[in-house]
């Protein structure tokens, strides 16, 4: 005869073990929410407050070329002018402008920073361009940094669109002759390698210098995610697909600059550092391999992420150089010099 009792207990336990696990899985998995928000709001929130001023920092080290750029942007603070502009979408941009000594150039080098920089961590490139070119210089704060508004970062993707206010910007005081050369780092050359993309790109820009570019948004969580966690990064970029649709209404996926990199028509530098672990060389060269336009890549062997300069500078100097005379060669082949 079969025990009745036994099989009751049997049947409890089952249960009582489906429950358990349901609970631990359930919880796991609200850890694992909450987990992903603070990556979420990490990513895209505003990496800092939005300052009153723009202050010098109490201690710059002018042992490094960005340092000594920074102290000649502070020490010389009053040749830039700060200038405003706002965006299709109402985010009042800032940027520092300083006129060319030649109130006549046409040349406008526009310099894009990186996540969570300030613009004077472009000093020293704009620097480095007024000694290769005479030109005005404009060194944007992207949105959600520096003093520009916006709550958030979008990594590339809205800050692509801003530049057009920029351009915007150098028409009215250049005129619609003007030449533009874009100069950036990191999700800086992102956005600008973006915008470049676009069917109604600026023909006034001549010339992309993209110094360690992000080739895409899933790629850096790769590449990085795997330093801080043992999650399945995977499972992270999902949940961020997810959160970035429903609070801002695009798909990160847009935030990638290779997949379309073959519509830009501008010439493009690029200079990857070969130690990088964050903006990794394979991004790099897959953003090199798609283009169509005219194209360099430099690769800097001993260079973590955005050293390139640092680490080679008389090489750094000789290509943008090179660069720049390249472009001007193809402006006379174009009629526009």
């Amino acid at each position: 005869m079969p025990d009745n009792g036994s099989n009751v207990t049997a049947i409890l336990v089952a249960v009582l073990v489906v429950l358990v696990l349901i609970l631990v899985g359930g919880g796991l998995f609200m850890l694992f929410l909450r987990y992903t928000d603070k990556i979420f709001k990490k990513l895209f929130k505003r990496p800092k407050p939005l300052p009153q001023v723009d202050r010098s920092p109490k201690h710059i080290d002018r042992s490094t070329i960005i340092g000594r750029g920074k102290n000649w942007f502070y020490t010389f603070h009053n040749e830039w002018l700060g200038v405003r502009t706002t965006t299709f979408d109402g985010c009042s941009l800032s940027g520092y402008y300083r006129p060319s000594s030649d109130r006549s150039c046409r040349n406008m080098v526009i310099l894009v920073h990186g996540y969570d920089e300030s613009p004077a961590e472009m000093a020293a490139y704009a620097r480095l361009m007024m000694r290769k070119v005479q030109c005005h210089c404009l060194i944007t704060h992207m949105r959600g940094h520096g003093m520009s508004s916006g709550k958030n970062f979008t990594w590339g993707l809205m800050e692509s669109v801003d530049l057009n206010e920029w351009f915007n910007f150098t028409r009215r005081r250049l005129g619609n002759n003007c030449r533009i050369y874009l100069v950036a780092r990191g999700v800086g050359a992102t956005a600008c390698l973006l915008a470049a993309q676009q069917k109604d790109f600026d023909p006034n820009v001549c010339g992309i210098i993209a110094d360690s570019p992000m080739a895409s948004l899933s790629d850096f969580l790769k590449a990085t995610l795997p330093q801080t966690t043992k999650l399945n990064p995977d499972w992270i970029i999902g949940r961020m697909r997810r959160l970035a649709q429903a609070k801002f209404g695009f798909d990160i996926n847009r935030c990638d600059c290779t997949t379309h990199a073959s519509s830009i028509k501008v010439p493009v530098l690029i200079f990857q550092g070969g130690e990088d672990d964050i903006t990794t060389p394979e991004g790099s060269r897959n953003i090199y391999d798609n283009l169509r336009s005219r194209k360099r890549m430099v690769i800097v062997n001993n260079a973590h992420h955005m050293e390139c300069y640092e680490r080679s500078q008389a090489m750094y100097e000789r290509e943008v150089q090179k660069f720049i005379e390249s472009c001007v060669v193809r402006l006379v082949k174009l009629g526009r010099l």
